[in-house]
Order: C-alpha cells, then structure tokens, then sequence
C-alpha cells in the first residue's frame, strides 16, 4: 500500500519562485518588457516542474525481496524491486527507511532511471551494527521535476523482519567436564565405548579443532591438515546462565552486557558442533528459560534469545531456580554475570555441591565504564565460597577469560 505524503519546493525552487515574484513587481511598477518576459519564465518553469513533480512518481510500485537475517558485523541484504508501469521513462529515485540495525538510523540509497514498462532490483546492503529483532515498516520513494525546483514524496508499506544475531568468537580450547570433547563433522558420538582419550583414528581438520591434536604424519600423507580422534564414554552437558538486570550495565559502546552476550553466543556456537546437550536461562526483561536439548537443535533458539535478550529488573536467580531441576549432575554450567552478588554465589554454590562443573565470568559495570583503564581490577574478597568469579573487562580475550574460568 502507497501513501502520497507531500511534494515540496527546493531550495531552488524557492529561488525561482521568489524571482519569479520580484520580477513580476517590477513588471508591474515600471512597465517594462524585459521584467514581464523574466516573471513570465520563472511562472511558467514554477507551474511545469509542479506539474512533473506530481506526475513523477504515479505509476512507481516497489515489492520487497526476501530479507535476510545477518550477525553484527555483517552485511544485510535488503532488496527491493521497484516497478514502472509507465511507457515513459523516469529519472532518478531516491530511497528512504528507517534502519534501527544500521550504523545511521536513516539509510538513503540512490535508484539509476527506471526505463519505461520496465524494473530495477536494487540490492541494498547495509552493515548490521546492533543485534536484536527490527521491524521493517515503510519505505520512502523521492523524486521531483528535471530542473530541480520541487520533490515529492510516496510511503510505500512494506512490513518485514530481520534478526542480528550476536557476534561469535572462535574458542577452539573450550574444554568441557575434565576433557575436551573431539567436535565431529556430523554432530554425532563416534563411539560410546572406551575412555575419553581412548585413541579412535584420525579424520580431516575442522575449525573448532584444536591444533594439539593434529597428527602430522597423516597431514603429510594426504596433503591436509589431518587430526586425531578420540573415543568418548559419556555425553557432555552444559548450560548458559546471562544476566542481563538493567541496574548493573555499563552505558559504554561495548557494555558488559554485550561482551556476556558475545561471550554467551560463541560458547553456544562452540558446543554446536559436539555431541552434548545445551541449556539456556537468562534474566533482564523477562524470564527466559530453555530446557536441555541436543545442542545441534537448541543452537538457533538460543541465538534468537540471546539476539533479542534486552536487559531488565528480572534477576538470574529466579531463571537458575526454575533451571536447576532440569539439568543432570555432569552439566557444566557458564555463568556470565554482570555482577557479583551474594545471593547469586550461594546459588552456584549449590550447583558445585551438586556435582556440577561451575565457570563463572564476572564483567562489572565499573570494569567498563569509560574510566575503566585508569583502574585495576577489584580484589575478590576471600570466603568460604567454593566457586569464585572471573573478572572480565574490555579487553579480556574471551577464550582466556573462559579457560581461566575453567581451571578456577
């Protein structure tokens, strides 16, 4: 559906127009041809721009193409194909939307001549910078008059929806419950017998590998980096806790929320590709809680939680509460927090004393406010807590601050 919004003058039509006038005065005062002929021109050129202004958009339609959905840093493409049902040919088209997802809210692309009875597919592709659910609504078609004195302006609604999900960083050392389970290229156990480094063969390199275990004499014989496999007797559980509670982050560009949200999606990317079982549970705007599942499968509805996860007054506790019995006693559980609460350390407490494998990153406000270089790190203060966080700021890389946690 279309809606003529306004057709307005340009700097240059007010020029014209204004001249236009002027002379006309002058004409009439002095009674002069060479004034009469000027308000003459400039009347005349006023009325035919208006009219071609009205007349340059009548019979332009614009569909929009399939929308895809991109990662931060990436591009998204957002086509369109803009139609002309005239036999005339038209000038060019300037295009106009709203994209909260892009570095400038308001993104202006330029469309060559439509020929007559013909189309254009323009290939928008814009540079996601924010994560998250936006909602494509309407697109604004401009044109005007060739001489430049007046534009018009046609809203095209368009209803669309694009998902950024957040970036993800590579941690081939990740280790999970005491060993690191071998990632295979289907997703699948290769064995349920043995120990867990029970040698099973060797097999072609891929990225989540981690470069100690390539077996150089097979890479020699066939060309390629080749790496050894290993035998697993038990299926890997784990579990992602965020806390996204409003009062604890930062209003940095990089906030602590968006370095647990990376930290988060990478870990999930990471246990995508091993046979294990996945967990989500998170706080901030509202309660989210996703049971265990084959990480394969749960790998999409966790990106799309933590793409959309925006932070509010809902605590991790309750998240963790309704979680907990869901979980077996093997899990790893990957707390990232953005704050180191009492209540919250009781919680993880229980968890370890439950048999369960506890990795705890910390990113506090005050770590990445923009003050944060001229300070150290707080002390952990000592307690009787069995389980003590990792302290995370900026620039910690996040497979250290996740193999620190690990062995802590």
């Amino acid at each position: 559906m279309s809606i003529s919004r306004y057709i307005r003058p340009t700097w240059r039509g007010w020029i014209i127009g204004f001249s236009g006038l002027l002379w006309l005065l002058i004409s009439l005062v002095n009674q002069t041809l060479f004034a009469f002929l000027l308000a003459s021109f400039a009347g005349a050129l006023t009325a035919v721009s208006l009219i071609s202004a009205l007349l340059s958009l009548r019979g332009i339609s614009v569909r929009r193409g399939p929308a895809g959905d991109a990662t931060v840093g990436q591009m998204i493409s957002l086509p369109l194909e803009v139609v002309n049902a005239k036999k005339r040919r038209r000038q060019d088209l300037i295009i106009q939307e709203d994209l909260r997802c892009a570095p400038e809210k308001t993104t202006l692309h330029v469309l060559p001549p439509l020929p007559g009875l013909g189309k254009i597919i323009l290939d928008r592709r814009v540079l996601a910078v924010r994560r998250g659910e936006f909602k494509l609504r309407d697109v604004i078609l401009r044109s005007g008059d060739p001489a430049g004195l007046f534009f018009r302006e046609r809203k095209f609604s368009l209803p669309a929806t694009v998902v950024v999900y957040p970036p993800i960083l590579p941690v081939p050392d990740l280790f999970l419950h005491k060993y690191e389970a071998s990632p295979t290229t289907t997703g699948n156990p290769i064995s349920t017998a043995g120990t867990s480094q029970d040698f099973y063969g060797v097999r072609e390199y891929n990225i989540n590998d981690g470069m100690r275990y390539i077996h150089w004499r097979s890479t020699a014989r066939y060309g390629r980096l080749m790496v050894k496999e290993f035998e697993r007797n038990a299926v890997a559980s784990a579990a992602i806790l965020v806390d996204a509670q409003e009062h604890f982050v930062s209003k940095t560009l990089l906030s602590n929320l968006e370095y647990q949200v990376q930290a988060a999606a990478s870990i999930c990317a990471h246990c995508a590709g091993m046979y294990c079982s996945l967990a989500f549970a998170a706080g901030g705007g509202k309660l989210t809680v996703l049971p265990p599942n084959a990480a394969a499968s749960a790998r999409y509805d966790i990106l799309y939680s933590l793409a959309t996860l925006k932070p509010g007054n809902v605590t991790l506790l309750p998240a963790l509460n309704e979680l907990l019995p869901l979980l077996p006693g093997n899990t790893v559980v990957f707390c990232l927090s953005l704050s180191d609460s009492l209540p919250l350390r009781n919680a993880l407490d229980s968890l370890m004393q439950a048999g369960m494998d506890v990795r705890w990153c910390c990113a506090p406000r005050d770590l990445f406010s923009a003050k944060a270089r001229k300070h150290k790190p707080r002390e952990i203060m000592a307690s009787a807590s069995f389980v003590k966080p990792i302290q995370v700021t900026p620039d910690t890389r996040l497979d250290q601050a996740l193999n620190l946690a690990a062995m802590n």
